[in-house]
């Protein structure tokens, strides 16, 4: 019989991982953190016995300011298999009872399922959730509806090819730039957070406080899932590959010196030169560079999480300085190694507007970036929401409606 069951936090955690539906917002991890911007969790949980549980579901809770009520989401839940009528049902009215015991308005959901989930719809609406439709937008909900993944499945050679040319050929230039991937620890967050506060100025959008970053580690890093990535350029490293380099351009050109000098040959040696320039510069920038950082220098940065065969590209900051090394790019794949080493089968870039190519998209360089990694767009089945307090549902969404085209409220991760 299926029925609510109280689990412990780590056989809620370990089903939430082990499931094609799961995700890190559906762990307690993620409630713990959720609690530096004022929400409560609460975890609820289904099946035969803690051994065979067959649906979860982390609830969070904030209240809504001068009432005694308060606002129920589930974060990319529930975590359960939706053709599972009996745990389906049981779970919801396990939801709706714990939302009705913190006085919520409507308890909210957003499955981490494609839209075009054959049944999906209708099995989520047969239980009393009104679904809040299919449209496009970073903004259109709680949380972007549409996100960008890499498939992670096959051998890594693979998933190489199924990036753009111009990327494949970005990676390969960035592995000789003599940099490095540093799985760094608590304490360089300190240093993730002032790039990402370059980030944040030269792109112009908002970041969270430090604070925020801080707990994240401190809360996932006790069951390993999360990762603070700093990319360091060694300077040492790089002035020996770039000198390489320069020999090799000082051959070419030497080669091309004993050609007839025809106008083919002449724009080789243009280009060459041109290449030598850049290169001497460089080279020069290096030998300062070891001078001022003889440890090295951070370009970039990214928190990475992890929820079972689940990756996350969650964070990401970039210096100004050495953009043409490539940082960024030598990042990305380091970090889908890692992923693909710890057996995770997708990698998620994050949110979309699912506007791409349209005038109306709100960031058009978002999309531009993550569809160079053989990325697909993938639309979620949307939000649902099971009303409980009709008057004060229909009040928060006329509020909710005036800020839509706002900048994001941070309801939800």
């Amino acid at each position: 019989m299926i029925q609510k069951i109280s689990v412990q936090d780590e056989a809620h955690n370990a089903f939430v991982k082990s499931h094609s539906n799961g995700d890190l917002g559906q762990l307690t991890y993620w409630g713990e953190l959720k609690k530096i911007n004022g929400w409560k969790w609460v975890k609820v949980n289904v099946g035969e016995d803690e051994k065979h549980i067959t649906g979860a579901a982390l609830l969070l809770f904030k209240k809504i300011p001068k009432l005694n009520l308060t606002f129920c989401y589930a974060n990319r839940g529930f975590v359960v298999d939706w053709s599972d009528r009996e745990s389906t049902k049981a779970l919801t009215e396990a939801a709706v009872e714990t939302a009705k015991e913190h006085n919520a308005i409507m308890v909210r959901i957003d499955p981490d399922l494609d839209e075009h989930t054959e049944g999906l719809l209708e099995a989520i609406s047969s239980l009393g959730f009104r679904h809040k439709g299919l449209e496009k937008g970073l903004y259109a909900y709680t949380q972007p509806r549409y996100h960008a993944v890499t498939d992670l499945s096959p051998d890594l050679d693979t998933v190489f090819k199924t990036f753009q040319s111009r990327t494949r050929t970005n990676v390969r230039k960035s592995l000789k730039n003599g940099l490095v991937l540093e799985d760094a620890p608590f304490e360089k967050m300190k240093e993730f957070y002032e790039i990402m506060k370059i980030t944040g100025d030269r792109d112009d959008f908002s970041i969270r406080g430090l604070d925020y970053f801080q707990r994240m580690y401190q809360v996932l890093s006790p069951s390993k899932d999360v990762n603070l990535f700093l990319v360091k350029l060694l300077p040492e490293v790089a002035l020996k590959n770039l000198e390489e380099d320069l020999s090799k351009r000082n051959k070419e050109l030497a080669r091309l010196e004993k050609k007839e000098q025809d106008e083919n040959t002449l724009e080789q040696k243009t280009q060459i030169q041109r290449a030598k320039d850049n290169t001497l510069a460089l080279i020069a920038q290096m030998r300062k560079l070891m001078e001022e950082y003889p440890e090295g220098k951070y370009l970039s940065g990214a928190i990475f999480t992890l929820c079972g065969a689940k990756a996350y590209y969650l964070y990401g900051a970039s210096s100004n300085q050495y953009r043409d090394l490539l940082p960024n790019y030598f990042m990305q794949w380091e970090m889908m190694r890692y992923a693909k080493e710890q057996g995770a089968t997708s990698y998620d870039f994050g949110g979309i507007s699912g506007r791409e190519g349209e005038l109306s998209d709100e960031a058009p360089g978002l999309w531009e970036f993550k569809k160079r990694w053989g990325t697909e767009a993938i639309g979620r089945i949307g939000e649902f929401d099971y009303v409980l307090k009709p008057f004060w549902y229909r009040l928060m969404e006329w509020a909710l409606r005036i800020r839509k085209n706002r900048h994001h409220d941070g309801m939800g991760a």
